[in-house]
């Protein structure tokens, strides 16, 4: 497609010629982001949107094939929109689209504004999506420097990348006294799963919101399922026995589930211990996971 009669077309009055032209940007030269971008920062909306929706079917356009020309020119120039020549909305929509696209020699670049308040979100989300060791690294090394406030999304990152290089980092955390970093340290480690040895030290129930109860008991049984699952029986078993002799009824007959699929005597002998628990639902739960692992 002719650049300049696209171009013409995304500033056009017409919303009709406006949204055809953005529809069109696929078969654009990537050359036309820089100029997308200051039309993206118009104080027209109808011709921002249109640049912006430009951009987003650009960078659709080249993201099932990770071998296309384009596709690197299209970071390249995302890359290009994500600096501080342009306007902060610009900015934000650049490192969401490179999230879709950018790949780990992009790292350095996004990973620059890692510290920046306005920007930060969207970093963390770019870098989450990135495949490759060097964003997981960039996300590590940020977390030094980043507010309190703002650790728990980084390691909340981390464990959905499931980042075994960063254990150390979220055992560090869950020894932090304050408690949003702890608990988001425990739920990143859950996440993470198997590290072989020890379970580690999950956060105390001292200070804590309810809330946090919750999701500290919730990283607890999620660790132990993992670690059942990669073969770490003592570790999973430990974390078991810590749920069971909570009063909620739902860790309880969450333990047990997870410990039907250990096929251990000491497992066995844990279910056998809550056939008779006064509490119903705990009784029900043990009796159906004993018919189970018998039927087994």
């Amino acid at each position: 497609m002719d650049m300049q009669k696209f171009l013409t077309g995304i500033e056009s009055a017409n919303a009709d010629e406006r949204f055809a032209a953005w529809r069109a940007a696929g078969e654009v030269s990537p050359s036309a982001i820089p100029q997308l971008g200051k039309l993206a920062a118009s104080d027209k909306p109808g011709i921002a949107k249109a640049a912006l929706e430009a951009l987003t079917t650009m960078t659709h356009s080249v993201g099932k094939d990770t071998k296309s020309v384009n596709r690197i020119e299209v970071v390249r120039g995302l890359l290009g929109l994500s600096s501080p020549a342009y306007a902060l909305p610009v900015r934000t929509h650049a490192f969401r689209l490179l999230s879709n696209i950018a790949v780990e020699n992009s790292v350095p670049a996004i990973a620059k504004e890692i510290q920046n308040a306005d920007l930060r979100e969207e970093v963390v989300y770019c870098l989450e999506r990135i495949p490759g060791d060097a964003a997981t690294q960039a996300l590590i090394s940020a977390y030094i420097g980043a507010s309190d406030g703002f650790k728990p999304r980084i390691l909340a990152a981390l464990g959905h990348r499931r980042a075994l290089s960063a254990v150390t980092l979220c055992n560090e955390a869950m020894r932090s006294a304050n408690k949003e970093i702890a608990i988001a340290g425990a739920k990143a480690i859950a996440r993470i799963g198997p590290a072989t040895g020890a379970a580690p030290a999950f956060p105390s129930e001292a200070g804590l919101s309810e809330w946090q109860k919750t999701e500290r008991v919730d990283s607890m049984l999620r660790y132990a399922d993992e670690q059942a699952k990669a073969g770490n029986v003592g570790a999973a078993l430990n974390l078991y026995r810590s749920a069971l002799d909570l009063p909620q009824e739902h860790f309880q007959c969450a333990a047990i589930i997870g410990i039907g699929k250990i096929p251990t005597p000491d497992a066995a002998a844990l279910i056998m211990s809550r056939l008779k628990s006064p509490i119903r639902n705990v009784r029900i739960t043990a009796r159906n996971t004993w018919k189970n692992i018998a039927t087994a």
